[in-house]
């Protein structure tokens, strides 16, 4: 039985832990907080967690359920946070894993072992060292906890915070009656921005370099993604793409999914262009949409004013790369996160430009021992994603799968974040297919 550790008990380090224990092998998980959910526990301990009190999911039930986990049909449709943090702990006693997860546990150092395996030092929460072996890592610490700040030109003189630190209106400073500009146009930039200016800032301005496609989550109150096919890898696919080849019907589907964007949702970007926000990318898949129900409405009353790109910072004023000119008595950076893995050594994992090239979106193509888990670009939820990672490192590791010549590795092998936005059912079912392959292969090597 081989012994894996994995590191991290938020979604993705859950479902990785429970999959590989199912799989037969010996897991255990560390996690540095003494609550499991990382990001969706709001103050989480380990002082990592971005959620705030609005903070709800952006897919759907469908989109966002495991293969063999729901949540309940009554709940809404879009979770808030203390329920994805309590279908998580829910989801942990119905498959009898807890005693696998060891809160308060900080993974400070993973060495590489030659030819295979990993020396894994460990501090508790009393500060003690220690250091254990394993044959396999399976790192699930996230992408959302290293918050990315850009170099601004000029000295800032008023409040000025990562929205990281944002739980609210009030938190981590009132912006009631004062003047807000928000740096980013992701789902958190354009949550936050609308919340404060409903709340009761005096103006609030949203700042953006460059723009994306920016979709409402409901549609007359029913989810906007309600009628889109494929959004889970656990969808059934379309006989017809089934039998393309894998490139053929991603290329295929991504021109549909493109074409059906832009004749649904073209006017509505076209309005918000109109309103000030950047020009979005040609191709929607090119970049993350955003997802934000109240934005429109918020440009057009005026309750959010559009701004480009910042310049500059004298004091308080905010130089736009326009020219254009406001003053901040709160400037907030949803300028997003970096990918960091620091106990792993770089020769392993070098994520200095934020990006990562793996196997199948998971393995590492030289290290057939790490797997990273939960990161990804789909045009749906990341949690079932994470779960098809774990379903194939624990196939691979626990020989029910045999990996392909050095050549085929390298030809699936690209970044994980560094590129076009995939479907996710397509992706699971080129996953299901290639452990297929893999099967195969281990039983004639079994021969």
């Amino acid at each position: 039985m081989k012994s894996v550790c994995v590191v991290g008990a938020g979604p993705a380090g859950l479902v990785a832990t429970k999959t590989l224990a199912l799989a037969g092998l010996d897991v255990s998980c560390f996690e540095l907080s003494s609550e499991i959910g990382g990001h969706w526990k709001l103050d989480n301990p380990s002082g990592r967690s971005a959620a705030y009190h609005s903070l709800e999911t952006n897919t759907t039930k469908a989109m966002s359920r495991l293969s063999d986990y729901e949540m309940p049909e009554e709940w809404e449709e879009f979770s808030p946070y203390d329920r994805v943090h309590e279908w998580f702990e829910s989801y942990i006693d119905h498959f009898g894993f807890r005693d696998r997860i060891h809160l308060g546990v900080e993974v400070l150092e993973a060495t590489a072992r030659e030819p295979s395996g990993w020396s894994v030092e460990l501090r508790d929460a009393n500060g003690e060292t220690t250091t254990r072996e394993f044959d396999a890592l399976v790192a699930c610490s996230g992408s959302y906890w290293s918050p990315k700040i850009p170099e601004l030109v000029g000295d800032v003189e008023g409040e000025a915070f990562h929205a990281q630190q944002y739980r609210g209106p009030e938190e981590p400073v009132s912006t009631r009656d004062r003047r807000v500009v928000v740096v980013g146009n992701g789902n958190t930039g354009c949550e936050i921005a609308c919340e404060m200016a409903a709340a009761g800032a005096q103006s609030v301005e949203l700042s953006a370099r460059s723009g994306t496609w920016i979709m409402p989550k409901r549609i007359d109150g029913r989810p906007a993604a309600a009628s889109a096919p494929m959004m889970s890898p656990f969808d059934e696919v379309p006989a017809l793409l089934r039998f393309l080849p894998r490139r053929w019907r991603e290329d295929l589907f991504a021109w549909l999914g493109t074409k059906m964007m832009k004749r649904m949702m073209g006017d509505r970007m076209k309005r918000l262009v109109e309103l000030g926000m950047p020009e979005p990318p040609a191709n929607p898949l090119d970049k993350r949409a955003t997802v934000c129900d109240p934005l429109l409405d918020s440009l057009e009353s005026g309750a959010v004013v559009a701004r480009p790109g910042i310049e500059r910072v004298e004091g308080k004023e905010i130089i736009y790369t326009d020219g254009s000119r406001s003053n901040a008595d709160v400037l907030i950076f949803a300028t997003g996160y970096h990918l960091r893995y620091p106990y792993l050594d770089e020769e392993w994992v070098d994520t200095r430009d934020d990006d990562l090239s793996l196997f199948l979106g998971t393995m590492h193509p030289e290290r057939h021992d790490l797997f990273i888990v939960g990161v990804s670009r789909p045009t749906g939820a990341f949690w079932p994603i994470a779960e098809m990672h774990a379903q194939f490192a624990a196939a691979l590791l626990s020989g029910r799968y045999a990996l392909p010549g050095a050549r085929e590795i390298e030809k699936h092998t690209q970044p994980i974040l560094g590129r076009r936005a995939f479907n996710p059912a397509l992706y699971g079912l080129a996953m299901r297919e290639e452990l297929e392959r893999g099967a195969r292969r281990a039983d004639r090597a079994a021969r």
